[in-house]
């Protein structure tokens, strides 16, 4: 986008080694400012660049569940944290919890927090749909290449 003139190389092939399986869950609601940043920005080019919806995110929603008072207290926390970037969420009630999951037990849940926006990843799809985006931006993506060295 910046009219860069980019190459990508990889020594075997994309998602060949352990990204098949790395863990996909995106949750935008954090403790820290550069983590929602950096998770809206990554749900939001991962929403962009997919060509087939579904292939790499899926918006499923997230469900922080509070088995303390301590605990309600930080994802009320974050629930107003999240307000000020424009995540929506919703604290719940043990009684509520059941209308967002409900094979839940919630016999010893003291709340919980939804956040309908957050969702999960697929590794591979998401590795797909940038490679797909950057080569239609015109960079170029070599498998099979091993980098040796950097020269000048």
């Amino acid at each position: 986008e910046q009219g860069l003139s980019t190459l990508l190389l990889e020594a075997h092939s994309l998602t060949a080694g352990t990204t098949w399986h790395t863990a996909g869950m995106l949750w935008r609601l954090r403790p820290s400012y550069v983590d929602i940043e950096l998770h809206t920005h990554t749900r939001e080019l991962a929403m962009r660049l997919e060509e087939a919806p579904g292939a790499a995110w899926t918006q499923n929603g997230g469900l922080f569940i509070a088995g303390n008072k301590e605990r309600l207290a930080e994802y009320e926390r974050l629930g107003q944290t999240g307000e000020y970037y424009g995540i929506a969420s919703e604290v719940l009630s043990p009684s509520e919890v059941p209308r967002v999951h409900p094979l839940l037990r919630t016999d010893d849940v003291y709340g919980a927090l939804y956040s309908p926006t957050d969702g999960t990843l697929d590794p591979a799809g998401l590795v797909s749909a940038y490679t797909k985006g950057a080569r239609r931006l015109g960079a170029t993506v070599r498998e099979g290449v091993r980098v040796a060295g950097v020269g000048a």
